[in-house]
């Protein structure tokens, strides 16, 4: 499972990101330990029941970087992956056109100092923009693999699971105002149609992320069906799509329900990824909407 893969940029001394020369070592060490699985291959494996040895790559959140660096590295090595994208920032005009929530806390804590971030918004936050009845179920298991401050911890809580949306996005825009070009930096993150149309040509699947890459548990059941619909609607305009193929936004057990799951089989989609952090096995093969994965993060020092 992979996110951000890019050179280290000096301009950003926080950011969470993994170094191009770390991917490509660790994709050294998976084709001689493990070797890589194709795409029909893993279709076929869900089809089947029948687990499949080798290393399926999995890239969220349609960046840039991974058609500037991940895609020529695919290509040179004769691998395929999964590519899973939000897709309504797609349907807005530039200027109208920012980062999302998640990402827009990425940039912010990736540049800034997160205390000091943290102290900047808390008189911001009035107890009736808190979605405090949902607050205690995330608490066990967000960010739990992750290595963050204390500041950090609280700043990504904060704006990805407790604020209610509206209230996230006026304190958000009021943040970018202020330290960043967002229309540049938009430029500058994500995939363009065209990007990912050739993501797809060689090979790949592009799936749906969700429009907004919410929390869908914290949505509604109708409002998990636009989420969901609208993106995959939007994807199949635009792509050939052989498989319908869906990712979890945070993908942990607790950032979807019952409800995202009938969603899924309402659609006709194919199969679903979760984090999980373990080896896919015969029991979670059959289980197909919560197919796990496991954080590049763990293969750093190979």
């Amino acid at each position: 499972m992979y996110h951000y893969i890019r050179p280290r940029d000096i301009e950003y001394p926080f950011f969470n990101s993994l170094d191009i020369s770390i991917f490509k070592r660790q994709l050294d060490y998976f084709s001689k330990k493990y070797g890589f699985i194709s795409v029909n291959e893993f279709i076929e494996s869900i089809n089947t029941g029948e687990v499949k040895k080798g290393v399926l790559l999995t890239f969220d959140d349609g960046f840039k970087d991974h058609y500037q660096y991940v895609l020529p590295e695919l290509k040179k090595r004769h691998i395929t992956g999964f590519f899973y994208i939000p897709t309504n920032h797609y349907k807005l005009k530039s200027p109208e056109r920012k980062l999302l929530g998640v990402h827009r806390v990425h940039y912010l804590l990736g540049k800034y100092d997160a205390a000091l971030l943290f102290n900047e918004i808390i008189n911001m936050i009035d107890t009736s923009f808190l979605e405090v009845d949902k607050m205690s179920e995330f608490d066990t298991e967000i960010y739990k693999d992750q290595e963050n401050s204390k500041s950090q911890y609280d700043f990504k809580r904060m704006f990805n699971y407790y604020i209610k949306y509206e209230h996230r996005d006026e304190i958000l825009d009021s943040l970018m105002k202020k330290y960043f070009d967002e229309t540049e930096l938009y430029k500058l993150t994500y995939l363009d149609e065209s990007e990912f149309i050739e993501i797809e040509n060689e090979g790949n699947i592009v799936g749906s992320h969700t429009e907004n890459h919410c929390v869908l548990s914290r949505l509604p059941f109708n409002e998990q069906l636009r989420e969901i619909g609208d993106s995959f609607a939007f994807l199949e305009s635009k792509l050939s799509m052989p498989v319908k193929s869906f990712c979890y936004p945070y993908g942990l057990s607790s950032s979807y329900n019952l409800e995202t799951l009938d969603i899924l089989r309402k659609l006709n989609v194919h199969h679903a990824f979760v984090v999980g952090n373990c080896e896919v096995n015969s029991k979670i093969i059959k289980n197909k909407f919560e197919i796990t994965r496991i954080d590049c993060n763990r293969f750093l020092n190979i």
